[in-house]
């Protein structure tokens, strides 16, 4: 069989050299899929065509659009489990929690995820309620649950969000340019001044 035959046969089974696994390989295609193009965008032959495999396995493995972008956006439970241990401490740690946080974005495993996230998510639907799911479980796991460090909290991870939105998704010069220390350095004071934020009454 020449090469060119094998490859295209092992395309149209979903077949890979080396063993690699085509439910991963999927998951990978959809996640770079979503991130360029939300959920709208993206379609299913689409994210075929990106993994290399026959055009009926993504939904042969996930069920369906839905299920695979839902996949594509749980971020590795280390990497979750990293972010909520922050809210947990009797003091919120602003450096930390900045860091933790933007370094999610950083990250090339979670980044793809977040990206996903933020794109679907500006349209609504399933992307901003795991988004809205992950600030709730953060709410109710600090561990200081008054309701002027719940609204500091919202006020830190929004400003946080807004970050990586501009240095990441429309990649705002000079702030997409900044090494990761010293972007850290210049947010952690805003993220501090939201986290003791004092209302009245």
């Amino acid at each position: 069989m020449r090469w060119g035959t094998f490859m295209e046969t092992a395309r149209r089974t979903g077949r890979r050299r080396g063993g690699v696994d085509t439910r991963t390989q999927i998951l990978d295609a959809a996640r770079i899929e979503f991130a360029r193009k939300g959920f709208k965008g993206a379609t299913m032959r689409s994210i075929a065509d990106a993994a290399g495999v026959n055009v009926a396995l993504p939904a042969h493995y996930f069920g369906g659009k839905k299920k695979l972008f839902a996949a594509t956006l749980e971020l590795p439970a280390e990497a979750r489990e990293q972010l909520l241990a922050v809210t947990r401490q009797p003091e919120i740690d602003a450096g930390e929690l900045t860091r933790t946080y933007l370094g999610l974005w950083e990250d090339p495993d979670t980044r793809g995820q977040l990206l996903a996230i933020v794109r679907s998510g500006l349209g609504g639907g399933e992307a901003i309620e795991w988004l809205r799911e992950l600030l709730t479980e953060a709410l109710d796991d600090a561990a200081s649950s008054g309701p002027q460090q719940k609204i500091g909290l919202v006020l830190a991870t929004s400003h946080l969000l807004g970050t990586a939105v501009a240095r990441h998704l429309t990649q705002i010069a000079p702030l997409s340019l900044l090494p990761f220390d010293e972007l850290v350095t210049i947010v952690t004071p805003a993220i501090e001044a939201s986290l003791r934020i004092h209302l009245d009454g």
